[in-house]
């Protein structure tokens, strides 16, 4: 229904466009058909619009989609190898979970926190926040 309005806005325009366009019209009528006639490119703009805008972002869209299908896919298909693998990607996945540690984060193990001040921190906890400066020359 709207892209027929759209449609229909359009052809109106285009008609009122060729009734004036030699101008004659709308100095014999006056009023407001010479209002309309001056804003004549105000409404040619408005019904292309109407119709231009949601028909480009249709096809913006569907060349995003078929983007995301095709990664999708690919996605698909790893996951597929990964689930499927042979033996030996088996064996380096186990592998590879030995070093996968979970750490847990307690309040003894952290140096601040924004629960208070700082200042109030480093007066209650010097050893912790020495330490993580220690932690963090050594890194460096």
């Amino acid at each position: 229904m709207a892209a027929g309005l759209g449609g229909i806005n359009l052809v109106g325009a285009l008609v009122l466009g060729s009734l004036l366009q030699d101008g004659t019209i709308a100095a014999q009528l006056g009023g407001l058909v010479a209002f309309v006639g001056g804003i004549y490119g105000i409404l040619l703009a408005y019904g292309v619009g109407f119709l231009g805008i949601p028909l480009a972002r249709y096809f913006w869209i569907q060349w995003r989609n078929r983007g995301i299908e095709a990664r999708n896919l690919l996605r698909q298909g790893r996951a597929i190898a990964l689930n499927s693998g042979s033996e030996a990607l088996n064996q380096k996945l186990s592998f590879a979970k030995q070093f996968a540690a979970t750490t847990v984060v307690d309040e003894k193990a952290l140096a601040y926190t924004t629960e208070s001040d700082l200042t109030e921190q480093e007066f209650l906890n010097p050893d912790q926040v020495d330490a993580e400066w220690r932690k963090r020359l050594e890194q460096s």
